[in-house]
């Protein structure tokens, strides 16, 4: 407690207030500031030493006491942020004075970070510390979905008195949920396909009737056409774009629509292609032979589908196929498609039988579900509560749309709670992912941030308002 400012004052008002306790008699030159009863101020000490009115030297007076104390004072003054006691009173903090910080009307006093508050009384510190708050004490506000910072932390004994408002850094608003993948169907895009086994023309108006390298089925005879058996049955290349001469029909070649594409010769083949799809997924390959005139015995289709056409059965989707199957194919890679019969072997031909396959362009895809909505940042010391964002429309059909975020919490208060992200819809798949996917969970809103944290440690007395949570 400081001296009186004016009046009478005593020797033994002096000796109580800088030697407290003791009962010795009083000689004012024992009371010099810097000297051994008025300690000088520590040189990291930013505070304003209560007895900064004594004299250091000379002549003293009783009247050069008048409204000095023993410890030291701190006013806040305009707005500051991060005010950390053990910096205010510097090497001081430690010693048994009075220390005083006041915070005038109408100045905020705000923490920068959820991790550091407005004003922290860390451990060590000695004294009657008293924290006088005219003005506002606020937290930092959480980011989305995270707690609120705390006003004032106390891990030392002190007093507060507050006259104005302390509030902690509302509670981030909880992210929303991100929309469900969906499955749609849709028509891949056939792309390069190419007619490798039976285009361009060889010599006589025939099929060049290429293989793969890695081919040896037939023993070596692979004979589109039927030349010498049967003369009228020719391929017509791809799309009929090499119709030969003689042909009975134009049923025999490789023929592409938005949906499919197919192949079909009325002898033992090979069939053999590339191709590139648009879509990325898993498809379905159907073949057969049509025995009609001349008998059966050739056994199964086989189609071999390889990234390479030196080795067969390489890369993804790379297997011998039967109708049928599926496969699961990338996108924008060269695929060699080989279709052969299992039982032909030698100079065996099929005559006015067919050998068919038909590969299938509809494949169902991935829709990607909408983004989620990001929460609303809390209240801050310098800032309002932020609202929570939209989630985002979904990204194609059957897909889930993305939730909303939750609002930010004011200062004190706890965020909202974001919003599910809806479901992903449409037929199950499990290539290139699996899906469709229902739609993520809402976050949950941040708590609000503490007024007091360390409140074993405070004797509030509370004359304005207080918002948050205390611990």
């Amino acid at each position: 407690m400081a001296l009186a400012g004016s009046g009478a004052i005593s020797f033994a008002n002096i000796r109580d207030e800088f030697s407290p306790g003791s009962n010795t008699s009083v000689s004012l030159g024992d009371y010099y500031r810097q000297g051994s009863k008025i300690k000088a101020k520590a040189g990291d000490n930013n505070a304003t030493h209560l007895a900064s009115a004594v004299p250091t030297s000379g002549a003293l007076a009783l009247s050069d006491y008048y409204g000095t104390g023993l410890g030291f004072q701190f006013i806040i003054s305009s707005d500051a942020t991060d005010q950390n006691l053990s910096t205010i009173f510097g090497d001081d903090y430690d010693l048994d004075y009075l220390k005083l910080v006041v915070i005038n009307s109408g100045v905020t006093v705000g923490g920068t970070s959820t991790s550091t508050p407005a004003i922290n009384v860390p451990s060590g510190g000695a004294g009657t510390i008293t924290i006088t708050n005219n003005g506002n004490i606020y937290g930092k506000g959480g980011a989305a979905g995270s707690v609120g910072g705390d006003a004032i932390v106390a891990a030392s004994a002190c007093s507060v008195v507050n006259n104005g408002n302390i509030k902690s850094g509302g509670g981030g608003g909880g992210n929303g949920g991100a929309g469900g993948n969906g499955v749609t169907p849709i028509n891949a895009s056939l792309n390069n396909f190419t007619d490798e086994g039976g285009t361009p023309y060889g010599s006589g108006n025939t099929p060049n009737n290429d293989v793969p390298s890695w081919f040896s089925n037939y023993g070596g005879s692979h004979d589109l056409n039927g030349q010498g058996v049967v003369a009228d049955r020719k391929w017509c290349g791809v799309d009929l774009n090499a119709l030969q001469s003689g042909r009975v029909n134009n049923s025999w070649g490789f023929f592409t629509t938005s949906s499919s594409f197919r192949g079909s010769l009325a002898n033992r083949g090979p069939f053999y292609c590339s191709f590139q799809l648009g879509t990325q997924g898993t498809y379905t390959l159907s073949s057969a032979t049509i025995t009609s005139t001349y008998g059966s015995g050739y056994g199964s289709p086989q189609i071999n589908i390889s990234t390479s056409n030196s080795s067969a059965s390489q890369g993804q989707g790379g297997g011998t196929y039967t109708g049928g199957q599926t496969m699961n194919l990338s996108a924008d890679t060269t695929y060699y498609l080989v279709g052969f019969l299992s039982n032909i072997s030698g100079g065996t031909n099929l005559y006015y039988n067919n050998f068919d396959f038909n590969f299938s362009l509809t494949v169902n895809t991935i829709t990607s579900g909408g983004s989620a909505g990001a929460g609303g940042v809390g209240g801050s010391y310098n800032a309002s509560a932020g609202s929570g964002g939209s989630g985002g429309s979904a990204g194609g059909t059957n897909a889930g749309a993305g939730g909303a975020g939750g609002n930010g919490g004011a200062l004190g208060a706890a965020g909202s709670n974001g919003t599910a992200g809806g479901n992903g819809g449409g037929s199950e798949i499990t290539y290139p992912s699996s899906a469709p996917t229902n739609g993520g969970s809402a976050g949950t809103g941040g708590a609000a941030g503490k007024y007091i944290n360390g409140q074993s440690n405070v004797t509030l007395t509370n004359n304005g308002t207080v918002a948050g949570n205390i611990s």
